[in-house]
C-alpha cells in the first residue's frame, strides 16, 4: 500500500471512530444487554411473568376483556407469550387514543392481572436506545447510515493492520514487552482482526432492519379489503368481538379463533404472539414456534383472515437464501446471534463488548500521539532562540 493511501486511509479509520464513538459505544454495551433481554427482564421481574400453573388456560377473548374493563380507555393491541414455560403469564400490550402503550401481565389460568408497567421500562429504553437511539425514525436512518460507516472502518482497519504473509504469524500476537503504546496498539488491532467476522456481521445487518427490508413471500398477500363474510360464532366465555361500524366491514372473530387457526395449520406449535390491528388491517398477524424455542429463527408468522379465520399467508422458516439474507427477521436473528443458538447469542454478547473496547484503545493511542507532538512542538519552540 502507497505510504500517501495508507496515511488517508489511517486518517479516515482514525477520525471516523473518534467522532462517531460514544454512539459506537452506546449500541454496542446496549446490544449486548439486549441478547439476553428476555433472561433479563424475567430475572428481575420475575413476579410479572410467573404464577402457579392451574388447570387449563382460559381463551384469549377472556384475558383481553378482563384487560379491557380494567383499563376502559385503553384497546388491546396485541398478547405476547415469552415462552412456553407452564406457569408464564401472558402480557397484554394496550393502547389509548394517544397512541401511548402499557403492558399487563395476566394469569391465564385466571384472568387475574399480576401487575402492569409502562412501555418505558428500563429494558424498554435500553432497546429504544439501541433501535433509533430515542430519535425515531431519524435515529433509525442515523443508524443505518453508522453501520455503512462501521463496515468501511472495519474493512479499513483490517487493510492498515494486514502484514503480509511473512509476517502474519508474528503480528497475531501481543508483544507484552514492547512497550505500553505497542501494547495498546496490538490489543486494538488484534481485537478488531479476531472479531472481524463478528464485528463486521453486527453492523451489516442493521440496514435490513431498520429500514425494514423484507424477503419475497411464497404464497398470495394478505388481501387489501376485507371480505363480505361471515365471521364464526365466539365461544360462550370469549367475550365480546371487536365491533365493526354502521355499513362496514363484518366484526372481527374472537382472538381465540384466530389463534386455534394458526395453532391447526403448525401442529405442535406453542402461540408466543398475536396482534389484532386497531386499523382497517383485515388479518391477525401471529407468530408460534416449536416446542421449547422462541428465537425469531424459529417462528412461524401466520397470517389470518380477521373475519372469517382463513389462513392467508404462511410464513415458515427455511433454508437461507440470498433474497432472504436481505429480510429484516433474518438479518435480526443473525444481529442477535439467534440463529446459532445460545453459542452465538453469547458471541455477539462478547462482540458487542469489543465496540467500547476498540473505541477506548483506539482513542487511548490517538491521545498518546497527540500528547506527544505537543511535547515535541513545545521542545522545539524552547529550543529555538
Amino acid at each position: 500500500m502507497k505510504a500517501r493511501t495508507k496515511k488517508a486511509l489511517l486518517a479516515f479509520h482514525r477520525w471516523s471512530g473518534i467522532a462517531a464513538g460514544l454512539v459506537i459505544v452506546l449500541v454496542g454495551v446496549t446490544g449486548s444487554i439486549l441478547v439476553f433481554e428476555d433472561e433479563l427482564d424475567v430475572a428481575l421481574n420475575p413476579d410479572l411473568y410467573n404464577v402457579e400453573k392451574q388447570g387449563l388456560r382460559l381463551p384469549l377473548d377472556q384475558i383481553t376483556s378482563r384487560t379491557a374493563r380494567t383499563y376502559p380507555d385503553w384497546q388491546p393491541a396485541h398478547v405476547t407469550r415469552l415462552d412456553d414455560a407452564p406457569g408464564r403469564t401472558l402480557t397484554v400490550t394496550l393502547r389509548n387514543a394517544g397512541g401511548n402503550e402499557r403492558q399487563v401481565f395476566v394469569d391465564p389460568f385466571t384472568a387475574e392481572i399480576v401487575g402492569e408497567r409502562s412501555s418505558l421500562s428500563s429494558l424498554a429504553l435500553i432497546r429504544r436506545l439501541h433501535g433509533d437511539l430515542t430519535l425515531g425514525g431519524v435515529g433509525e436512518n442515523a443508524l443505518g447510515l453508522l453501520s455503512v460507516l462501521l463496515m468501511a472502518m472495519f474493512t479499513i482497519g483490517l487493510a492498515l493492520w494486514w502484514p503480509g504473509k511473512e509476517r502474519l504469524p508474528g503480528a497475531l500476537s501481543v508483544k507484552w514487552d514492547g512497550g505500553s503504546r505497542r501494547v495498546i496498539r496490538d490489543l486494538h488491532n488484534l481485537g478488531g482482526v479476531y472479531m472481524f467476522a463478528f464485528l463486521f456481521l453486527s453492523a451489516v445487518t442493521v440496514p435490513p432492519i431498520v429500514w425494514k427490508l423484507t424477503a419475497p413471500q411464497i404464497g398470495p398477500p394478505a388481501p387489501a379489503a376485507a371480505p363480505p363474510s361471515a365471521p364464526q360464532s365466539a365461544p360462550e366465555n370469549a367475550g365480546p368481538p371487536m365491533r365493526a361500524r354502521a355499513g362496514g366491514p363484518p366484526p372481527t372473530i374472537p382472538w381465540q379463533d384466530a389463534a386455534d387457526a394458526a395453532l391447526e395449520a403448525v401442529p405442535g406449535s406453542w402461540l408466543g404472539f398475536i396482534l389484532r390491528p386497531l386499523g382497517p388491517q383485515p388479518f391477525f398477524l401471529i407468530r408460534v414456534f416449536p416446542p421449547g424455542e422462541n428465537a425469531v429463527s424459529k417462528q412461524t408468522t401466520v397470517f389470518v383472515n380477521r373475519y372469517t379465520g382463513e389462513i392467508i399467508r404462511l410464513s415458515a422458516p427455511a433454508a437461507p437464501t440470498w433474497a432472504s439474507l436481505l429480510s429484516a427477521d433474518f438479518a435480526a436473528s443473525l444481529h442477535s446471534g439467534a440463529i446459532a443458538g445460545l453459542p452465538g447469542r453469547w458471541v455477539m454478547f462478547i462482540a458487542g463488548l469489543f465496540f467500547p473496547a476498540l473505541f477506548a484503545t483506539g482513542f487511548l493511542l490517538w491521545w498518546r500521539r497527540r500528547e506527544s507532538r505537543l511535547t515535541s512542538v513545545a521542545a522545539r519552540t524552547a529550543a529555538d532562540p
